[in-house]
């Protein structure tokens, strides 16, 4: 079957979900952890609206709606790449490694990319949990339950990717002195060697590295959206 990778979030959500349970990777689950952050968005945003009397409030309602358009694009985005991913492992010969290992770097960039505006977006929700219309508190917590749960998508396709990247490093030609000698990166890959190809290993390790550090704080972003919604007067 033949994958679309510029399938469109701004389609109507019936066919959007639609073509997201299609066998095709675009949309997948990273595209509905960014609808899933943009549904957040929306719903901060229209708590900001019913709270007109506040100016914080229609600052953060600015600033929300800014992210629910950058997580729709993080999305759209993510679709290309994970078409890109399908591609390569469905590759053979003996470049298949260092293609899959590109790919899922790509990938986890992508994933890395919405987990960045899901963090954004919860410096939004404290404020807008501080300062909202509280006649609108469920919708807070249901904005909260959405944000968490696009966070905790992109957190999983995050890991997942780093994980195939590291694995098809240590597969790659210019990886093969690295079990021998004992000095390796995060990538799998020698960076001590004088090799010229050494400045490109360590470039590697450390976008793997950055990577990480995104996951990292992905957890502690979570983290305070459970403490937000600990704190809304919901019972």
């Amino acid at each position: 079957m033949q994958s679309d990778p510029d399938v469109p979030t701004s389609l109507a959500m019936d066919e959007w979900l639609a073509r997201l349970a299609e066998p095709t990777g675009a949309p997948g689950g990273g595209s509905a952890a960014g609808v899933m952050m943009a549904l957040s968005a929306a719903l901060l945003h229209m708590v900001c609206g019913y709270t007109p009397d506040e100016p914080v409030a229609a600052e953060a309602g600015e600033r929300v709606r800014e992210l629910r358009e950058a997580s729709l694009r993080a999305s759209e985005e993510d679709g290309v790449r994970s078409v890109a991913l399908g591609a390569a492992l469905r590759e053979d010969g003996p470049d298949r490694s260092a293609r899959l290992y590109d790919a899922a770097v790509a990938a986890a960039a992508s994933s890395a990319d919405l987990a960045e505006v899901g963090i954004a977006l919860v410096a939004q929700l404290r404020l807008v949990a501080e300062v909202g219309n509280p006649h609108l508190v469920a919708d807070t917590g249901v904005a909260s339950e959405s944000l968490r749960a696009g966070l905790g998508a992109a957190l999983i396709n995050l890991r997942a990717n780093i994980s195939l990247a590291r694995s098809h490093a240590a597969e790659t030609p210019d990886s093969g002195d690295a079990a021998d000698s004992g000095d390796t990166s995060d990538s799998g890959r020698t960076s001590d060697s004088g090799d010229p190809s050494d400045s490109g290993v360590t470039q590697a390790s450390a976008e793997l590295g950055r990577l990480s550090d995104v996951g990292a704080r992905t957890e502690r972003a979570r983290s305070e959206i459970d403490a937000v919604l600990a704190a809304l007067p919901l019972d």
